[in-house]
């Protein structure tokens, strides 16, 4: 059986802040908030939907076709799919552009600020 997944390709980053969010958030100052706050840690992971799913097929054996869009950074990416068994040769790579990434700061009670790149 062939199987063919589509969806997201993408890099999650998380960041880890060792304290609260919400001190940094003053009511009186939410009409102009302008925020930066020191990650004391942070990881990135491959991820996406269709990245996660087809990985996950490839270790199984699938040998799933993975059809989606990524950036130029995609190459390691591609290579960690492709050892996995995965078929990437109907995943587009656009120059000039980063794959879709997503951005979460989570703080001591689990509070997250978080962006997303498409």
């Amino acid at each position: 059986m062939k199987l063919t997944v589509t969806g997201s390709i993408a890099f999650d980053y998380l960041m880890h802040f060792p304290g609260k969010l919400a001190d940094a958030l003053k009511e009186e100052k939410l009409e102009s908030v302008s925020i930066s706050f020191l990650g004391q840690a942070m990881t990135k992971h491959r991820g996406g939907t269709a990245g996660n799913i087809a990985y996950t097929v490839g270790l199984l054996g699938g040998f799933p076709k993975l059809m989606a869009t990524a950036g130029e950074d995609f190459g390691d990416f591609r290579r960690w799919l492709e050892e996995a068994g995965v078929d990437t040769s109907a995943t587009l790579t656009i120059e000039d552009e980063y794959t879709s990434s997503f951005f979460a700061n989570a703080d001591l009670d689990e509070n997250q600020i978080t962006s997303f790149y498409a």
